[in-house]
C-alpha cells in the first residue's frame, strides 16, 4: 500500500480468508497531532481492526521529534465484504482530512484441508 502524502487519497481492495490477517502501515504525524482512524461499511462483523502505534522493537536510533508509524491490522473474522474507510487528522478539528484512504476487504470462508488422494488398495494375487 502506497504511503500517504498531504491530501492524497488512495482505493485498495484484498481478499482474505477467515483467521488470514493483512497489516496496513501507514505514515504517523503524531507528533504534529494527527491520528488514523478507521470507520466500517457494509459487513462490519467480516472484519475485526487493531491499531498499534509506535516505533517496533528494534534499536535504530530516530531523530528527535519523529512522528511514530501507525499499523492497522485487519483480522478476517466472517465471511463477508467490509470496506473501511481511513482518515488522518486532529481529533479536535472537524473537515477534510490530512490524508483518507478505502479500502475493500472481501472475506472467504475458511480454506478446507485437502483430502488424500485416495490410494489403490493392494488386494494382492488372487
Amino acid at each position: 500500500m502506497p504511503a500517504a502524502d498531504s491530501g492524497q487519497e488512495f482505493w485498495a481492495s484484498f481478499t482474505l480468508r477467515v483467521g488470514e490477517k493483512r497489516e496496513l502501515a501507514l505514515p504517523g504525524l503524531g507528533t504534529a497531532g494527527f491520528l488514523w482512524s478507521a470507520s466500517l461499511d457494509g459487513d462490519a462483523a467480516a472484519v475485526e481492526l487493531a491499531w498499534e502505534r509506535g516505533f517496533g522493537t528494534d534499536d535504530s536510533p530516530r531523530p528527535v521529534g519523529a512522528s511514530a508509524p501507525e499499523r492497522l491490522r485487519i483480522t478476517a473474522a466472517a465471511p463477508g465484504r467490509a470496506r473501511i474507510h481511513l482518515a488522518q487528522q486532529r481529533p479536535w478539528e472537524q473537515g477534510r482530512p490530512l490524508a483518507a484512504h478505502t479500502v475493500d476487504v472481501e472475506v472467504l470462508p475458511p480454506q478446507m484441508p485437502a483430502e488424500p488422494a485416495s490410494q489403490p488398495h493392494d488386494r494382492g494375487p488372487r
